[in-house]
């Protein structure tokens, strides 16, 4: 963000001339009035002259030739702050980020409440990381008093993108901004991510409603609006955002991965797999649309393809929770549980890397499933008990807790859990709950 050039050179004043005029007019031919001719301008100077030549540069964007003009007189007994400004414009919008700080600088030296200058190197400062001596600058351009209030708004809002991870702070200064000038779509969008911040996905919905309204181009808006509508089951209203958003941006591949992930969610995998196996192919070092596909071939029924992917991306993020998850579940489906536990077992021991605790909790499923394979069933009920401690009860987790208590010997247990497993069941897993009344009859037996 730049701010706009200062204003070229005043022409000197004319008044009096005509009373001037006229007692020269009466003096006889040859002789020379004594008042003084105010109509005269002073010859200019090397230094006016080069200023002026300098902004009209400036205003033709030959920035270049700026300042090749203002350079020899930006000196250090230079007392015009504007000489400096103008420098400090030009080595700015040429990408001479250092040079440009220390005309703004010097400029500021010399006229502290300048503050298009101290704005201009704020704006500068925060575009390269310097945000705490940023924040000094566009602090002060908001207390000076009578300043032009587009410029403090500006300052404003430069400092709530400086403050956008402390909410408290940039949403007062974002108010303020709106205060001194009109909203514009930007603010709309700032808006509505400060509002997702605060975790109230009904206040958000209305924000990111109102900033597609006004940027109904904006692609970060229609993914931010879809996803807060998919955080409220709202995944027609979140698809509709995206398929609007692709009439604009056909090819867009945030918006065509976005809309197949919440199609993914949705269970529609048939609609999602075209978009998601044509961007894997455009893009194949993509990870995030590769872990994609390979949810949607596992949705799909094809956990060959999905392993192929997951196994790759392991290569690159072995660590990544998500990704082991992923890997483990495809090898269970492959009948290749063996393999899979050490997967999970290593993703669940760092529980909080993964996205969510139902994340995790699933994760712990899938391990549960993958020991009782492996008849590893103290592995079984741990894993149990991290994702029931989520979760709620489900049939065939409590079948595989009924099982593992069963081959430990935890009579009682397993007498509980194969009873509450055939409550819940409701004739859906009619191998299980035949297994369980045969378990049940022995045991009865065995007391």
């Amino acid at each position: 963000m730049k701010l706009s050039l200062a204003a070229l050179l005043i022409v000197a004043a004319t008044a009096n001339a005509h009373a001037h005029a006229e007692i020269q007019m009466q003096m006889p031919p040859g002789t020379t009035s004594p008042v003084p001719d105010t109509t005269r301008q002073a010859p200019p100077t090397a230094e006016s002259a080069a200023l002026q030549a300098a902004e009209e540069n400036i205003a033709s964007e030959k920035y270049t030739e700026a300042v090749t003009l203002l350079k020899p007189f930006a000196t250090s007994t230079q007392t015009n702050a504007r000489i400096f400004y103008d420098l400090a414009f030009a080595q700015d919008a040429l990408g001479n980020n250092n040079e440009a700080a220390a005309a703004y600088r010097s400029a500021i030296a010399l006229k502290p409440e300048d503050v298009t200058a101290r704005a201009s190197l704020g704006l500068l400062l925060a575009r390269t990381g310097n945000a705490k001596e940023a924040e000094e600058q566009l602090t002060a351009v908001t207390k000076v008093p009578n300043a032009d209030p587009a410029i403090q708004a500006r300052a404003y809002r430069a400092l709530a993108q400086i403050h956008f991870r402390a909410p408290a702070r940039a949403i007062p200064e974002l108010i303020q901004a709106l205060k001194l000038s009109p909203e514009t779509p930007d603010d709309a969008a700032m808006a509505a991510e400060l509002t997702d911040s605060q975790h109230d996905d009904a206040a958000t919905e209305k924000a990111y409603a109102h900033a597609s309204e006004l940027a109904p181009n904006d692609i970060e808006v229609a993914v931010g609006y879809a996803r807060v509508l998919s955080r409220l089951k709202k995944s027609a209203e979140a698809q509709k955002v995206l398929q609007k958003a692709l009439e604009n941006h056909p090819q867009n591949h945030v918006l065509l991965a976005e809309l197949a992930s919440e199609q993914l969610l949705d269970g529609q995998t048939e609609a999602a797999l075209p978009s998601l196996e044509k961007l894997h192919k455009t893009e194949p070092e993509n990870g995030a649309v590769a872990l994609l596909l390979a949810r949607a071939y596992t949705n799909a029924g094809a956990p060959d393809k999905a392993y192929d992917l997951y196994d790759s991306l392991l290569k690159t993020s072995p660590e990544d929770v998500t990704i082991l998850s992923g890997t483990a579940d495809a090898l269970i489906r492959l009948k290749r549980s063996p393999e899979a536990e050490p997967l999970l077992q290593s993703a669940l021991a760092h529980p909080d890397r993964f996205p969510t605790k139902t994340a995790m909790a699933e994760a712990a499923g899938e391990l549960a499933f993958a020991a009782s394979s492996n008849k590893d069933y103290e592995t079984v009920l741990r894993a149990l008990a991290t994702r029931n401690a989520v979760l709620p009860s489900q049939p065939p987790y409590t079948f595989l807790s009924a099982s593992a208590h069963d081959a430990l010997h935890h009579t009682k247990a397993a007498q509980e859990q194969y009873h509450l497993f055939l409550q819940q069941s409701g004739g859906k897993f009619p191998d299980q709950e035949w297994q369980a009344q045969q378990r049940l009859r022995i045991l009865d037996r065995a007391k």
